[in-house]
């Protein structure tokens, strides 16, 4: 779980440092650097949920064997 949540935040700094320009156009890099940076901001804040999620499920199973 831990090593998912590493590996998605990799690929999310990844878009946001070195975006990739399609075109050679200003407008279009512009463009590209912008939904880059989004997508790389939403991947990170997705690993942090992936990870409270995984947090929470485990202190759930734990709780769970009292008396059971």
């Amino acid at each position: 779980m831990f090593y998912m949540a590493l590996l998605i935040s990799a690929v999310g700094l990844m878009f946001i440092v070195s975006p990739r320009y399609v075109t050679h156009s200003s407008n279009r890099r512009m463009m590209d650097r912008t939904a880059s940076r989004w997508i790389g901001y939403s991947l990170i804040m997705m690993s942090c949920l992936f990870l409270i999620m995984g947090v929470l499920q485990m202190l759930d199973q734990a709780s769970h064997h009292m008396d059971h």
